[in-house]
């Protein structure tokens, strides 16, 4: 990196981290699709497995990122993701400074900013999640291959964000497009060093975490993890009555991300005339950001919009050509888009959950069974009962994971005295429990005990 793209890239990554850090979640928090926060603190401080693909890599540095001396822990992690999107912001410019070369810095750095600044991204950037990670190995990974690096380095970026999350998967196509079928094994060496945190599972299953899914100490339970097999039945299956509804508010929803005038800088970057190369490259990544569009159009959750962000990160590159011929005005879209998400994106008030959770919490009678009804519920008390030391009386049991029999086979290892464990009848359960211990239920989403 010459020293013109490093300050491209320095100056992108510190005004969108200065803008994070203003709207910067103070703790743990639901916002912006952020349940899953509690479950992968407290894996990562625990060192255990949160949800598959259980996400190795975050997971071990996420135990290095607890240890700084920053309270509360949910903060450390808020910020470990708005340095994430940063510097994939960073990245993103200086990648897009060499598409085409060019001696103007403004338009690269509009590039990053409009990336960094899109809603969808912004918001992954304040709160504790792993899409911002992914996004920082995606953006390594596209600055190795465009920028024409290694082919091992370009594997060895793409499998670690597999590890990251597994929609990136849908960038080998890309991958392969870019690299000659002779230096394929070279791009495979480095995907399969990439992808060698997964084989820390079984030794992550091992330390005694109270969030560990799964039984990857086998191989074939090692592989229910890593593929990611419980949300199988998720991918490419929107109901055909629900698509329809969907394609409305995404449609609306997509364009607002670089907003119309960004949507059309992004086609007129497609056109050939605007472009000093091929344009074969461009629709590559065009084709590409179709298909993470059309995989997270049909997958069937309510939160299947944040799988778009690498479709962002790619349409951001689109926006290069065009961006170029603007020179200086490039940066009015950034601006606009700083302009009008910054109040949506604002976390910095923080909101209720702490005091919530913790009023919950002080209300349990001693040394009670405290039943959950699902992931956000048990995985914000996981993260304050395990993490922050909070009623370590209690016991946790989760109604949805006790269905599996790993989740009731951890209870029995980890609670002895808990009775009714053998079999998935959680009737029986309470029922062969209450005797020895009081029993409350505790939903977060009602503010309360039942």
């Amino acid at each position: 990196m010459n020293r013109e793209t490093a300050v491209v890239a320095g100056v992108t990554t510190s005004v969108a981290l200065g803008v994070y850090l203003l709207t910067l979640a103070p703790d743990l928090t639901w916002s912006h699709w952020g349940g899953d926060g509690g479950e992968l603190i407290t894996a990562a401080v625990t060192l255990g497995i949160p949800h598959p693909p259980g996400y190795p890599t975050y997971i071990l540095l996420g135990k290095l990122i607890s240890l700084l001396p920053i309270r509360p822990i949910a903060l450390t992690f808020n910020l470990f993701s708005a340095l994430c999107i940063a510097l994939a912001a960073g990245l993103l410019a200086s990648t897009a400074h060499r598409l085409p070369r060019t001696t103007h810095q403004l338009p690269s750095i509009a590039a990053g900013l409009s990336l960094a600044f899109a809603p969808l991204v912004w918001s992954q950037a304040v709160i504790s999640e792993v899409y911002g990670f992914n996004l920082l190995m995606l953006a390594l990974f596209l600055w190795s291959l465009l920028g024409k690096r290694p082919f091992w380095l370009s594997g060895l970026f793409l499998g670690l964000s597999i590890t990251t999350h597994l929609t990136s998967l849908l960038m080998i196509p890309l991958a392969l497009a870019y690299t000659p079928p002779a230096n394929w094994p070279r791009l495979g060496t480095g995907i399969l060093i990439g992808l060698m945190p997964f084989l820390a599972l079984p030794w992550l299953a091992t330390t005694g975490s109270p969030v560990i899914w799964g039984q990857p100490t086998t191989i074939s339970g090692w592989w229910w993890v890593v593929s990611g097999r419980i949300y199988h039945a998720n991918a490419f299956a929107l109901p055909a009555q629900e698509v329809w509804a969907r394609a409305v508010v995404w449609g609306k929803l997509l364009i607002m991300q670089l907003t119309p005038v960004g949507f059309l800088l992004i086609l007129a970057g497609l056109h050939p005339a605007l472009t000093r190369t091929s344009r074969r490259p461009n629709v590559l990544l065009a084709a590409t950001a179709v298909l993470y569009i059309l995989y997270a159009f049909t997958y069937a959750t309510l939160d299947s919009t944040v799988l778009l962000l690498p479709a962002l990160l790619l349409g951001a590159v689109l926006l290069m050509p065009a961006l170029h011929r603007l020179r200086a005005w490039a940066l009015l879209l950034p601006l606009a888009l700083l302009l009008i998400n910054f109040s949506q994106q604002d976390l910095h008030q923080g909101d209720d959950l702490r005091v919530r959770t913790e009023t919950t919490l002080q209300q349990a009678p001693d040394h009670a069974i405290v039943l959950t009804p699902g992931n956000e519920t048990i995985f914000t008390l996981w993260y304050f009962h395990h993490v922050e030391k909070q009623r370590p009386d209690v016991i946790l049991v989760d109604e949805n994971l006790f269905a599996f029999t790993w989740y009731r086979q951890q209870l029995a290892q980890t609670y002895p005295g808990l009775q009714q464990l053998a079999v998935d009848d959680w009737t029986g359960f309470i029922a062969a429990n209450q005797a020895s211990r009081p029993i409350i239920f505790i939903d977060l989403h009602n503010d309360g005990n039942n």
